[in-house]
């Protein structure tokens, strides 16, 4: 899914469990351990974004 500002949200299925891959123009920002418990909201994603951008 791509969102507002180029970010790009991938979920994917790794060794561990799943993960979240959040990318920002092609460029990896975050990886989001994923819980089925989540639930993939546009608050989850404002919030996760609102998040990168505080600590750059």
């Amino acid at each position: 899914m791509t969102f507002v500002n180029g970010y790009n949200f991938t979920k994917v299925k790794t060794s561990h469990g799943p993960d979240m891959y959040v990318s920002r123009y092609g460029k990896l920002v975050k990886i989001v351990p994923f819980s089925p418990q989540v639930e993939f909201s546009d608050k989850y994603t404002n919030d996760l974004i609102h998040q990168i951008e505080s600590v750059e």
